[in-house]
């Protein structure tokens, strides 16, 4: 069965076979049948719901290496997943000190303010919060960001070429949960990212709460 799961023969969100079935299948007794479901749900490759049966809820981790910028389009296609949006919405918004003192702004100033849900084979795997500059004259349709934001900057001339990043783990409010579709209580890595273009300029202000089942990040160090 773990084979099975592995190989995505049932995959997330699929429902194996009830311990009956189990029995006829594998010509084995009732407990043993409920013991590998037992086994495989101390694994957390499955989830066993009263009156529905027991659901696939294994997804493999998706590992990126921090070697070079990458959009989270790019990601998913490297990993050989379908990356995709669940919703995307575009807003302006007056900066805060904050964000007044990354764009290097007054406080007050309208900027941009994106919100993305990213998926990956159709799984939300990120809630992106992201704030640009009003300079980049961007168009107030949500149906406008469905795809890669880094194609979009590309062309408009405002391609990052070097960022700063920082890592973080919290806890998720009632939002992000709803979004990620996760458990209370399930951590979330926070990953802040400033983006700069060939002028030194702040292009992209993101923080983005990712699954932190589902990914994990890798950083090669050399003497």
């Amino acid at each position: 069965l773990k084979e099975k799961i592995i190989k995505k023969e049932y995959e997330y969100g699929d429902y194996i076979p009830s311990e009956t079935e189990l029995q006829k299948i594998f010509d084995v007794s009732r407990i043993t049948a409920r013991q590998a479901i037992q086994e495989l749900e101390k694994d957390g490759m499955v989830q066993r719901a009263r009156g529905k049966g027991t659901m696939v809820t294994y997804q493999k981790q998706i590992e990126e290496y921090l070697t070079s910028i990458r959009s989270f389009t790019n990601e998913m296609l490297e990993k050989n997943m379908q990356p995709g949006t669940k919703s995307a919405h575009i807003s302006i918004e007056k900066a805060d000190q904050h964000l007044a003192e990354i764009f290097q702004v007054e406080e007050g100033v309208p900027v941009y303010r994106l919100e993305r849900i990213r998926t990956g084979d159709g799984i939300p795997i990120v809630d992106f919060h992201t704030y640009l500059s009003l300079k980049l004259n961007l168009p107030l349709n949500d149906d406008f960001y469905m795809g890669s934001l880094y194609e979009i900057l590309e062309g408009k001339g405002c391609e990052p070429v070097r960022v700063t990043e920082k890592f973080d783990c919290m806890i998720p409010n009632e939002d992000i949960r709803r979004k990620l579709n996760i458990e209370i209580g399930q951590p979330v890595l926070r990953r802040i990212r400033i983006a700069h273009d060939i002028n030194s300029e702040v292009v992209e202000y993101t923080i983005g709460y990712y699954r932190g089942d589902r990914y994990a990040y890798y950083i090669e160090l050399k003497k």
